[in-house]
C-alpha cells in the first residue's frame, strides 16, 4: 500500500499564530491528553459540529503538549476547493474514505476524524445532546483493520457557535445520501462564529481486540456500541 505523503512542518508553524487567536476567541481547553498514546496508531474520534473548530484546535494543543503532528481527515468537497485543497494537505489532512484511515493508520499515526460528518453538520443545534453516529461502522471496522485503539472526544460547545435552521431538513438529508454533499443553513455573527466557550475532553483508549468466540460483525457491533456508550457518557456528563 502507497503511503500518504507527510505534513509540512514548516507551514503549520507559520499558520500558527492564526489558531492562537482562534483559541483565545473560544476560550478552547482541553482535559484527558493524556489518554493519547506516545507511539502507534490510534484513531481519534469526535462530534462535528457545523463547523469543526475544536478539531484544529485540538490538533495544536497535541502538538505543543505531546509533540506529535495528527492527520486528520476530511470532507471530500474541501479538496476541490482551490486554495483550501492546499491549505489542507500541508497541515497532514486527507480526504476522508477508509483506504486514506488505514493507510495513515499502518503508518502509525494519529488520526482526527468526526464520523457524523456533514449530516451531523445538518443536526447540529445549541444544546444537542445526540451522537448520530448510529450507522457509522466504517471508523471501527478501520481500527479493527489496522489494530488502532479509537480514543472517543466530545466537545459541546461546538454546537453552540453557530444558530442551525432545521428548514427542508429531511429534503437537505436526501440530498446529501445521494451527492455526500448538503449545505447546512446556518447564522451566528453573520458568517463568523458565536464566541461559545469549547472545552474538550478526550476519553480513554477502546480497545479494538476481538474476544474470544465472537466473528467480525459482532466484534464491530460490540465496539461501536463502547464507542457510542463512551460519547453519551460524556454527553450527559459535560452538559
Amino acid at each position: 500500500m502507497k503511503p500518504i505523503p507527510s505534513h509540512d512542518q514548516k507551514f503549520i508553524d507559520k499558520v500558527s499564530p492564526f489558531f492562537f487567536l482562534v483559541e483565545k476567541y473560544f476560550r478552547y481547553s482541553v482535559t484527558g491528553l493524556n489518554h493519547i498514546p506516545k507511539t502507534g496508531p490510534a484513531l481519534l474520534v469526535m462530534n462535528h459540529g457545523i463547523l469543526p473548530f475544536h478539531g484544529f484546535l485540538l490538533a495544536k494543543k497535541i502538538i505543543e503538549r505531546i509533540g506529535l503532528y495528527p492527520r486528520s481527515l476530511g470532507a471530500d468537497f474541501l479538496f476541490h476547493l482551490p486554495g483550501v485543497r492546499e491549505f489542507f494537505l500541508q497541515g497532514g489532512a486527507v480526504k476522508a474514505n477508509p483506504k486514506n484511515a488505514e493507510r495513515l493508520l499502518k503508518q502509525g499515526h494519529l488520526v482526527l476524524l468526526a464520523p457524523g460528518g456533514i449530516y451531523e453538520a445538518l443536526l447540529a443545534k445549541p444544546g444537542l445532546k445526540r451522537i448520530p453516529w448510529e450507522r457509522r461502522l466504517g471508523f471501527v471496522k478501520t481500527a479493527i483493520k489496522t489494530g488502532a485503539p479509537i480514543l472517543p472526544s466530545y466537545c459541546p460547545g461546538i454546537n453552540n457557535a453557530y444558530f442551525n435552521s432545521y428548514l427542508f431538513l429531511r429534503q437537505r438529508i436526501k440530498i446529501m445520501e445521494k451527492v455526500r454533499f448538503s449545505l447546512p443553513i446556518f447564522f451566528g455573527l453573520g458568517l463568523l462564529p458565536l464566541p461559545a466557550r469549547l472545552h474538550h475532553r478526550v476519553g480513554k483508549p477502546i480497545s479494538v481486540k476481538k474476544i474470544r468466540g465472537e466473528n467480525l460483525d459482532q466484534q464491530v457491533q460490540r465496539i461501536h456500541g463502547e464507542v457510542m456508550a463512551a460519547m453519551q457518557h460524556m454527553v450527559l456528563r459535560m452538559h
